[in-house]
């Protein structure tokens, strides 16, 4: 539809993409009144009710589009959502900054003017600002100044000023038992779904090859490899004859070759595992 002038000498700059089921006889006829910018609007949306396809829910407060009056230009526009039935102000982006908004006059704040802790520098801060903070600055500046003053009192205690004999001594105590985490050594993995957990230890340096990276390894692979006096492969697999995971007693734990050997045994009995405790 073209850009149309109403007889009250308002132009509709946003009606060339507007989307409104009016027909377009009684939209000349509302539009080219004599009446306010408010009252058109008002018999726009009462004729967008009355054409709309679809019947107004009894709980809906519109029918969209919804038609609003621009603060700026007095032109009407449209709305097409809720949201912007509530927020939209302006019927374009050229009418936002012709609004300066309300600016209140210094005379009416409340505030009042205090030196700056540093340099002396008398600057005006509100009363609300004065309650929540106790010391006063002009700038950054200045505020960096007194603080990178009190930081250097506590540089020492960061890891920047530590030494490597300091570093080894925090390591020696803070490792193994000396932590005050420590729980003997003992850490329990949980699976997902109806499953017991399984139980991990610290493992001797012989067999780190056998471990997590946290040095931590599966307390029933390490009693087999203990008990054969070799680390065991990754291919290797340990099985628990009762089928208790926490159950890790040598009696109970059995070594196959591969999982495949192990599935076999499970199913059919054979073939035999390489080790029994």
């Amino acid at each position: 539809m073209p850009n149309m002038t109403s007889s009250n000498g308002s132009q509709f700059k946003s009606l060339s993409n507007m989307t409104t089921t009016i027909p377009p006889s009684v939209f000349a006829a509302i539009t080219q009144t004599k009446s306010s910018p408010e009252t058109i609007a008002a018999l726009l949306n009462e004729a967008e009710a009355t054409h709309s396809p679809s019947p107004k829910h009894w709980n809906a407060k519109r029918v969209y589009p919804f038609w609003k009056t621009c603060k700026i230009c007095l032109n009407p526009f449209q709305c097409h959502t809720k949201e912007q039935a509530k927020r939209n102000q302006y019927c374009s982006r050229a009418c936002v900054p012709k609004n300066p908004g309300k600016i209140k006059p210094m005379a009416e704040r409340k505030g009042k003017t205090v030196a700056c802790q540093l340099c002396g520098k008398e600057v005006w801060r509100p009363d609300a600002w004065l309650r929540k903070y106790e010391t006063v600055f002009c700038s950054r500046q200045c505020n960096g100044r007194v603080r990178g003053a009190e930081w250097a009192k506590h540089a020492h205690k960061g890891r920047a000023a530590w030494t490597k004999e300091s570093e080894e001594n925090f390591v020696s105590r803070m490792r193994g038992k000396a932590n005050p985490a420590w729980k003997g050594g003992v850490t329990y993995f949980r699976k997902h779904g109806n499953y017991k957990p399984i139980k991990y230890v610290r493992c001797p340096e012989e067999f780190l090859v056998m471990a997590r990276k946290d040095g931590y390894v599966m307390e029933h692979r390490l009693l087999v490899a203990q008990a054969i006096g070799r680390p065991l492969l990754r291919s290797e697999v340990v099985h628990h004859r009762n089928h208790d995971p926490q159950d890790n007693a040598i009696a109970n734990l059995e070594l196959f070759a591969s999982n495949r050997d192990h599935k076999l045994y499970e199913a059919h009995g054979s073939p035999d595992p390489i080790w029994r405790g």
